[in-house]
């Protein structure tokens, strides 16, 4: 692309003359002139000259975007917001999630939260006070992505909605094929799980969690996961040995029938389906859990875009904004998600938000509620998911070296007693 920069992390670079010569009136009101857009991706050269190239036939008068991207995002443009020159349109780092007060010092409030919900999905991945400072590049689902034609093969028609349903459908696997009936990816991705205990718990599992004082009994959102590995593995429904398992190569497996199931996101799906002969038979389904009654959708964002406050040309990066994150600049897709718009649903997707439980990757707490939780979770020694599901793994693989699952569980369950008394 002829002005697109690929920028070292923490390198700064000179200041770029955005925007066009016009009157202060006019600069605010007015789509055209030139706006910088940084993100983070930098291997995206072709889809952003689509972009661009798409939006300039939709607004004549933009005379230019220059695209800046650094492969160490947030900490590079933690740097660069120490100055007013840190692009027009920008994504929003995810390290200010932490201080989410500081967004109106740094981007353009784009509205109320109850006013874009209106308009589209997840509008509060950077909010403050019911003001939204950033809306999702994209919607992305977690769940497991599977291999159709070795489940049928194994006889299994429909994905469970449940654990049970679930274990069912692996020993099914097991006995009628030679794939692997889910991979675990033991030392790669057991932490994604922890976007998934709003699947099991709700937005609000926290609160739930503490105002309960429990999070190991039956029922609770760790528990149900742990639940889960523990069946799978003392029932051999795993890879055979977790620890040297291979991520990348589990998804080439996946896409060769060699492997039935994974967990993961939308756009790990596109990627898998772009390494099989038949595309068509990667597919993705919500996690087996139902939450009131309704199968749990978990939809996060991958990235987040907002519009730097010291912008002169604030009007252009809000049309670009509102086009970068519809269907029609193809960016959402090309992540292997879909649009935050709402009009851009298309009608599957829209029956899924209608007859699910959808729910946000990241729980919807107040402040308080995440310290007191992160305290207690992280005195038991809970606070990693991966820690907890890597011990459970082990439990049920190897039962003569370890103590009993239902042992670890109870030990559990007495910390976490201990430690939420501690922090009343």
């Amino acid at each position: 692309m002829k002005r697109k920069k690929i920028i070292a992390a923490l390198m700064m670079l000179p200041i770029l003359m955005v925007g066009c010569k016009k009157t202060e009136e006019n600069k605010s009101e007015e789509i055209g002139g030139t706006i910088k857009v940084v993100t983070s991706r930098t291997d995206a050269d072709e889809l952003f000259e689509k972009i661009e190239e798409d939006f300039k036939a939709l607004y004549p008068s933009v005379e230019d975007i220059v695209w800046e991207s650094a492969s160490d995002y947030d900490q590079y443009i933690m740097t660069r917001m120490n100055t007013k020159d840190y692009g027009d349109v920008l994504f929003v780092p995810f390290t200010m999630n932490g201080t989410p007060e500081e967004y109106e010092n740094y981007f353009e409030a784009l509205g109320t939260v109850k006013e874009l919900e209106e308009k589209y999905i997840d509008v509060t991945e950077a909010d403050y006070n019911d003001v939204a400072y950033g809306l999702p590049a994209a919607i992305n689902t977690l769940g497991i992505i599977y291999n159709e034609e070795v489940l049928k093969k194994a006889g299994v028609e429909e994905m469970p909605t449940s654990t049970e349903e679930f274990i069912e459908a692996c020993k099914k696997i097991k006995e009628n094929t030679d794939a692997i009936p889910f991979y675990t990816n033991y030392n790669k991705t057991l932490g994604t799980w922890g976007g998934t205990l709003t699947s099991y718990g709700g937005d609000n599992y926290r609160s739930a969690m503490l105002e309960a004082g429990t999070a190991f009994k039956e029922g609770q959102p760790i528990r149900e996961i742990m639940d889960l590995f523990y069946e799978l593995t003392s029932n051999g429904l795993t890879e055979a040995d977790p620890i040297t398992g291979d991520f990348a190569k589990s998804l080439q497996m996946l896409a060769d029938g060699e492997v039935a199931m994974i967990m993961k996101g939308s756009q790990d799906a596109k990627m898998i389906q772009s390494l099989s002969t038949n595309n068509s038979t990667i597919k993705l389904s919500p996690l087996p859990v139902k939450f009131n009654g309704q199968t749990s959708v978990a939809i996060g964002a991958p990235s987040v875009v907002g519009i730097n406050k010291n912008s002169e040309n604030k009007a252009t990066a809000k049309a670009f904004l509102e086009f970068f994150i519809s269907a029609q600049s193809g960016y959402a897709d090309d992540l292997g998600g879909f649009s935050p718009s709402k009009e851009d649903l298309n009608e599957e997707q829209r029956e899924i938000f209608e007859n699910s439980n959808i729910v946000m990757t990241s729980a919807t707490e107040t402040p308080e509620i995440d310290a007191e939780y992160a305290a207690i979770a992280n005195e038991v020694g809970v606070g990693r998911l991966t820690d907890v599901l890597q011990k459970v793994i082990n439990i049920g693989l190897y039962p003569n070296q370890n103590e009993s699952y239902t042992d670890y569980v109870n030990s559990l369950e007495a910390k976490w007693e201990a430690a939420a008394k501690a922090n009343e």
